[in-house]
Parts: C-alpha cells; structure tokens; sequence
C-alpha cells in the first residue's frame, strides 16, 4: 500500500505544475477577513480558526510572514485544477469558497515545516487559491480563509468580512 504523502507528492509532479519564484500576483499583503464555511473535516475547532480572522499574511520574494514568523520560501508551485479536482483533492466544492470558476489557479509555497501556530507544522497561507481580483483563499487544518488584499482601494467592493458563525 502507497502511504499517503508519497501518493499525494505523485499525485502533484503527475499534473501540469509550474516552478517559479513569488508570483507577483501575490506578492503583498493580505488581510485574513472570514472563514469561509465548508461542510468539510477541520482538525481545528471554532476558536482556534476564529484566531486568524484579521490577522495579515505577507508575501515578498523569497518569504512569507504570518503573525512575526518570517518562513523562507524558495520556490513556488503553480497548477491549475479543474472544479472536480480540487473537490476530490479536499472535500470542498469551490461554490463553497464562493468562487463560480470551472478551475482554479493554485499556488503551493515551498518550505520547511515551521512551527508557526504552536498546533501543527502546517503554516497557515502556504497554500493559495487565486479566487479574483484582490482575493485569495487560503487554508490552515482544512479550515478554509478568505483574504484581501490590503489597503484595499478605494474603488474596489468586496462581500463582507464579518467572520461566519
């Protein structure tokens, strides 16, 4: 039996996976504004999600910051997947994410593991689905966070920010 891992990492160099740097597409700050629900399995509960919302991320050539903890970033992974693949890969449908696109770019950020929020090595905003102009989904323990760029302009509108309960 293939474990887990290894069948994911074969899973992911079999698709069409791009290396590069930072995309500049990302890089900046964004603020975490909700979680978005999903009908999926978290490891987290509410209040340990709910401590993201309104905290920033930050994506600069070579790094990402989340919370003060600076994580060397030396290569960036894209891929496009397709709606019925992302579902498949993790249990979320992306209307759930309120993104009405048939596939999704994903960009996955190269690391060592990091113990940025004391619970796990995952680091929170590693993983990014460009959901729009100025607006990302990113995940931490299958808890999946909608976030903005920030400041925003005065001429873009956005849906709420109110954290879902």
């Amino acid at each position: 039996m293939v474990s887990k891992p290894i069948l994911a990492i074969a899973m992911f160099c079999a698709m069409d996976v791009s290396a590069q740097s930072m995309p500049p597409s990302i890089v900046g700050a964004w603020r975490i504004g909700r979680i978005l629900p999903t009908a999926n399995q978290a490891c987290w509960g509410p209040e340990q999600a709910g401590k993201l919302v309104g905290s920033m991320l930050r994506y600069r050539q070579g790094s990402m910051v989340w919370q003060g903890g600076a994580v060397a970033i030396p290569e960036a992974l894209s891929r496009t997947l397709s709606r019925r693949k992302f579902a498949d890969e993790y249990k979320v449908d992306l209307p759930e994410l309120g993104i009405k696109a048939e596939a999704v770019t994903e960009i996955d950020l190269q690391h060592e593991d990091a113990d940025i929020t004391g619970a796990t090595t995952e680091v929170p905003g590693d993983t990014i689905v460009l959901a729009g102009p100025g607006r990302i989904v990113v995940s931490a323990c299958g808890v999946f966070y909608e976030a903005f760029r920030y400041p925003r302009t005065s001429h873009t509108t956005y849906p709420s920010t109110r954290a879902a309960h």
